[in-house]
Parts: C-alpha cells; structure tokens; sequence
C-alpha cells in the first residue's frame, strides 16, 4: 500500500507540479544566515540537494554520480523517484528512514523535500535542525549519534519492520525460549528488529561501574514495567549488566550472542532511558543501543571482543543481571625491525585548505579542500595495502582549518620522509582552457604562472590568527630556507618527476611538469616534499575527474603508484 500512495504522489507531481518559487532562511551556527531557493511542488517544500550540501552540511561532500553524501562517519545514500533514506557508518551499521514524499530528479539536479529531508538528518545525527517556522530553520552542529539514535524520527517517517533490509531474525529453538518470573511456561517466539548501532569512541579502564539512569523520571504510567536505570560493571573480561525496573520485571529472554553483540529481549516493557553515553566509557564496549519492536523492548551491546558465555538471572523482584565473559585475545608479539634514519617509514599526506580556508571553487560549486581531503584519504587507504611498514600521517582527517606552519611542524614532529600537499588549481576566470597536473617543489617562482599558483595557495595565511610567523618571510628569507633544504632537493625532484608520470598515466590528464615556487607550506618541512596540483577546477574536463568518486580514486591509486616507486628508488640508496 505504501509503494502505491508512492507512486501516486510521484506520478501527481510530474504530470501537474504546480511549481513556485520560494526561499528558505537557515540560521547556522555562527549566526549568519543563508537562504536556500525552495521549489513549492504541491504544497511541498523542495529543496536541490547540492544547495543543502553546500550550504547545510559544512564538511560533507556530495557524489552526484552515486547521489551520495559523504560524512566523517559515513555516507548517506539518496535515491531519486524514491523516498528512503540509508545513513551507512564505516563499520558498517546502518540506519534507515523514510521521507512522506520522494526525492525527484530535476534535470541533472536531485531535489528533496526539505522538511523531511532534514528532519531525517536530525535524527541521523548529522545535524541539529530546527525549525522556526515553515521557511526560516536553525542549523547546530550535530549531535552524539549515541543521543541522536534515543530520538524518534515522526511516525510517518518511520520506516515499517518490513521494508527494512537489515533485519535481525531470531532463531526459532529453545535457546530463544521466553523466561517468565515463575518459571511455569515457556514459548518460543519469532520476532523480527531493525537494530541501529553507533560506534561511540572509548577510554581504557580496567574495571569500573557505570550507569545510565532515567533523567526525565516522568514514567506517568506505574503499572506498565518500564527499565529505569541500568548499571554496567567489568572485570577484566567480565561484564555485569543490571537492568532495574520501576515495577517488578514478569519476564524477560534468554539474551541471544551474534559474535560481538548481545542482544536483550524484554516483553511488554518500555525504556525510560534518554541517553546510554555513561555507558560506553570502557574499551570492551564499543556501543549500546534500544530498540522496540511490536511489544517486545531489546536493548544490544557490541563489544570490542567475542563474547566466550552470558547468563541471565533475577537479584531482586525489579532487577535482573546479564552476566557476560568475553574471550580473551592472544597477543602475537612479531619482532620489531630496526628502522634506520633513513628508512622511508614515514609519509605525510597534507589535504591543502579545510574548515572556513574552502580553496579554489570549482564550475559547479565544488570547493577544493573537501576534493583533496577525499583524494587524500583514499591514498592513505592504498598506502596501508602497498607499504604495510611504513605509517601514514595526515596532517588534518576532517573538515578542520589547519594553519600553513603548523602543518610542517606536524610533519617534522612524526619523522616525516617525505611530504605531499595536495591540492587543485584554478584560474581566475571560469571556465577556462587551461589544464592538467603539475608539481612544485620549494624555490622562488621562475616564471609569473608558478608565482600565481603560490600567491594563490600562500593566501591562506589571511585566515590564521597569528600571522607573526611570516612577518619575515621575504623573497632572501624564501631563499635561504630553500638552500637550507637543498639537501632534499634531488629527492623532491624525482619524487615529483614520478609523481606525474603516474597521475598522468592514469587519469589521462596533461602531464604539465615540475615547477619551481614559494610556497609557505612547504617552507618548514624538513624532508623532501611537493605541492602536487590534481588539476583544475576552473576547466570543464578536469572538474569531471576532480569530483568523481571514479576519478578520485583514479587520482590517488597514480600518487599511490608513485610513493611505492619512489620508495623502491629510496631504499636502494640508503
């Protein structure tokens, strides 16, 4: 039934859309406003889906190929003509949630209904998103997933159990049997739960207590059981966990193991808790999380280690005790190789740009920092698979403002042997025929094209608190630092001819060369190092390259290429 209210809202929308135009006013979160142009399809609010990206959603970047967004955590998946929403973190959890009305394709454009859109990211975790009135919202930052998974998306944004696809289905025999406080019947059951889980970041304790306990305290109901604080106890590889319960607990299930989770079936009972925070604060317990299916409330554990045994007992007529034994790990102690000093088994990778530094703007509105932020991320990927030895260190892995000296620094301060600033060119006007990768290395600019890609990069400096670090950096300062380096220059050189070989070969864009500049960021890196740029934004074939999620990839297996080389050419000479 529901596909079919689908396919009518759909097919009415196409056939008579009865489209206006109007703008929708968004407060962010440090008070400047910015206005979204809405389409009002049959009385709803639709809104392009690059617009809340770009504008909404600071930090994400937006795959039009895959109508997928990325986020820190995770992606969310969108999908045209339809009205799911998939939100998939990277360990591979997922949540899903369904808008009363469908995404529509305009064109080459994606559209969504904002309210619903939105009220979905509210509840992802993504974004704190309220609204004022029916065109002006408030943007905050984003919340705990771990608080965000205890709010409820509205019930008609619910997806239903049976359109879920990652279902959990509990066996049918008699380890699923149900306990009653008795003990005088027991029966099987055959329930189906969608389960959400969050990774939620730990500390190492050895053995301690938590508890989350009801905040609210407003359980207006007394007769319906309703869990209202629930303590967390471990020892070493013991874990207790105690649920209390306003009224004395009737029944409750066996608890069920699925490798590292545990999942706990109350029937006929609530959840009076706001928020399971306190609890992930060891090392063994990576998330905890609720959910109510039909009549039945379960809450699941993921731990960081197989669970070895669990039992299920009464201590008081309102509390009930899971006790849990987790297998212990053999540690598998490998000898340690002696590292020389000159052993490349350290690389940093520097995403050019970040937080309010966006960088270059590409034809279509995509901004530089998030471009090489992705590419870089995807090198550090392939490096991990190529070179297992040698550490790969990245001096920002979000959407963060890092300032141009610091980013030196933090290479020195791991070792570094060698450093790639990634970035993406750009010409003043767009578009605009000039094309391809190139590199530099540090020494003053030879020509005025080599000075304007540093003027360029170098103008970051404007948004750093303390541009102290600088007052002194003239051109014979630039040129002491670059004879100080000279020492890497050779490296840097053949790293860099290498570097556009690879790139070049692989993605097809023009092999533009190595070039000479003065370049900030490079001044204080004490190794051999290059600002290698991808391409330009400003050209209608390279921005295709540069914001796909093929290109990308194609972009960092060529600088990946490169490193495994340059590092084969390192180790015979040292």
């Amino acid at each position: 039934m529901h596909i079919l209210i689908e396919i009518f809202i759909l097919f009415t929308m196409l056939c008579s859309p009865e489209l206006t135009a109007e703008e929708i006013i968004c407060y962010l979160p440090n008070q400047v406003s910015t206005s979204l142009r809405a389409s009002r399809i049959n009385q709803k609010l639709y809104v392009k889906l690059t617009d809340i990206v770009s504008q909404l959603l600071t930090g994400s970047s937006y795959n039009p190929a895959k109508n997928t967004v990325s986020f820190k955590k995770g992606n969310l998946y969108i999908v045209s003509q339809s009205s799911a929403l998939l939100y998939q973190l990277s360990d591979g959890s997922q949540f899903k949630a369904t808008m009363r009305y469908p995404a529509i394709r305009q064109q080459s454009e994606i559209i969504v209904p904002f309210e619903e859109f939105t009220t979905a990211i509210n509840s992802f975790g993504l974004r704190s998103i309220f609204k004022n009135n029916e065109l002006s919202y408030r943007i905050g930052k984003g919340i705990d997933p771990a608080i965000a998974a205890t709010f409820a998306i509205p019930a008609e944004s619910v997806t239903d159990e049976s359109d879920n696809e990652n279902l959990i289905e509990p066996p049918v025999d008699q380890e699923q049997s149900l306990i009653i406080d008795q003990g005088d019947e027991q029966r099987s059951l055959n329930e189906q739960t969608s389960v959400s889980i969050e990774p939620i970041g730990s500390e190492s304790i050895n053995s301690l207590s938590l508890q989350a306990i009801a905040e609210s305290a407003s359980i207006a109901n007394k007769e319906v059981c309703t869990i209202s604080r629930i303590t967390l106890d471990i020892d070493n590889q013991d874990v207790y966990i105690t649920f209390a319960a306003n009224i004395p607990i009737e029944q409750y299930q066996k608890p069920e193991i699925r490798g590292r989770e545990l999942i706990v079936r109350f029937p006929n009972a609530e959840n009076g808790i706001s928020t399971f925070s306190e609890l992930i604060k060891h090392e063994h317990v990576q998330a905890f999380s609720k959910e109510k299916i039909r009549n039945y409330l379960l809450y699941i554990v993921r731990f960081s280690k197989d669970i070895e045994d669990v039992s299920i007992k009464k201590t008081s007529p309102k509390t009930v005790k899971v006790s849990v034994r987790l297998k212990k790990q053999e540690i598998i102690q490998t000898p340690k190789q002696s590292i020389g000093a000159w052993d490349l088994d350290v690389i940093v990778l520097d995403p050019g740009h970040g937080g309010e530094d966006a960088g270059a703007i590409s034809i279509n509105g995509y901004k530089e920092k998030d471009i090489a932020l992705s590419i870089a991320k995807k090198v550090k990927e392939l490096l991990k698979k190529e070179l297992p030895s040698t550490k790969v260190v990245m001096t920002r892995d979000d959407d963060t403002f890092v300032e141009l000296y610091r980013r030196g620094q933090i290479a020195n301060k791991q070792k570094g042997k060698l450093f790639i600033s990634i970035h993406c060119n750009s010409m003043p006007s767009k578009p605009h025929p000039a094309n391809g990768c190139e590199s530099y290395i540090l020494r003053p600019g030879r020509n005025s094209e080599a000075v304007r890609v540093a003027e360029k990069e170098n103008s970051s400096i404007r948004l750093e608190k303390e541009q102290i670090n600088y007052d002194d950096m003239s051109e014979e300062k630039l040129i002491i630092s670059t004879m100080a380096q000279s020492a890497f220059v050779k490296f840097s050189e053949k790293f860099s001819a290498m570097l556009q070989k690879e790139v070049s070969n692989k993605t097809g864009l023009f092999n533009r060369g190595v070039n000479q500049a003065g370049f900030l960021v490079l001044v204080g890196a004490s190794m051999p190092n290059v600002l290698f740029e991808t391409g330009f934004l400003s050209n209608v074939n390279d921005e295709k390259i540069l914001i796909t999620e093929k290109g990308q990839q194609s972009m960092a297996e060529g600088i990946a290429r490169a490193v495994k080389r340059y590092a084969n050419e390192y180790a015979k000479h040292n």
